[in-house]
C-alpha cells in the first residue's frame, strides 16, 4: 500500500482566496449590466452590485458546497455501476470537486480537475442568482420587477461566462493530452 505525503484537504480556503480576487471584477461587469438595464447611475449600481456579490459569495460558499456534495453522493453511487473505464472518469472528475492533493498522480487529474470546476459552479449560480436578486431588490424595492430577475440572469450569464472560458480551454487541453498520448 502506498502512503501519501499529503492527506486531501478541502478547497474551500482556495475558493474563498479566488471569489475574494474575482469580486472587483465581477463587481465591475455586474454593476454596469445592472446601470444599463434598470437605468440607475453607475455609482449606485456600483453600491448595489458590490454589496450582492459579496452576499452571494459568503453565502453561496457554503451552499455552493452543499449543493455540490448532495450531487456529488449520488454521482458517485452511480459510477459504480459504470463499466471501469467510464466509471473511473467520472470518479476522478467527482474527486477533483471535493478536494485535491496527496493524491497519486493519475493521467485523468487534469481533466477532472476542469470538468469537476465546471460541475461545482453549476450550485454557485443558482445559488448566486436568487442571492444577488434579493438583496438587490431589498436595497431597492422598486427594481423587484420581473425585469430584475431577468437583469440579474444576464449580469450572471456573463460574469459566469467569462469565468468559465478558461476552465473549458483547460478541459480542451487536457482532454486533448490525454487523448495524445494513447
Amino acid at each position: 500500500m502506498i502512503i501519501l505525503a499529503n492527506v486531501m484537504i478541502p478547497t474551500v480556503a482556495e475558493h474563498v482566496v479566488v471569489m475574494l480576487f474575482l469580486l472587483i471584477p465581477v463587481t465591475l461587469i455586474e454593476a454596469v449590466v445592472l446601470a444599463r438595464r434598470q437605468l440607475l447611475k453607475y455609482v449606485e449600481s456600483l453600491n448595489l452590485s458590490f454589496r450582492a456579490n459579496l452576499r452571494s459569495t459568503v453565502v453561496g460558499l457554503p451552499l455552493g458546497y452543499v449543493f455540490a456534495l448532495l450531487g456529488v453522493i449520488p454521482a458517485g453511487f452511480f459510477t459504480t455501476l459504470l463499466p471501469e473505464r467510464i466509471g473511473s472518469v467520472i470518479g476522478i472528475i467527482l474527486f477533483n470537486v471535493i478536494g485535491h492533493g496527496g493524491t497519486r498522480p493519475n493521467k485523468l487529474d487534469d481533466v477532472g480537475f476542469f470538468l469537476g470546476t465546471l460541475l461545482v459552479m453549476i450550485p454557485y449560480f443558482l445559488v448566486t442568482l436568487r442571492v444577488e436578486r434579493k438583496v438587490i431588490a431589498k436595497r431597492k424595492p422598486e427594481l423587484d420587477t420581473p425585469t430584475l430577475t431577468t437583469t440579474v440572469r444576464i449580469m450572471n450569464d456573463i460574469t459566469y461566462g467569462i469565468l468559465a472560458v478558461p476552465i473549458v480551454i483547460g478541459a480542451l487541453q487536457a482532454v486533448m493530452k490525454v487523448t495524445s498520448n494513447h
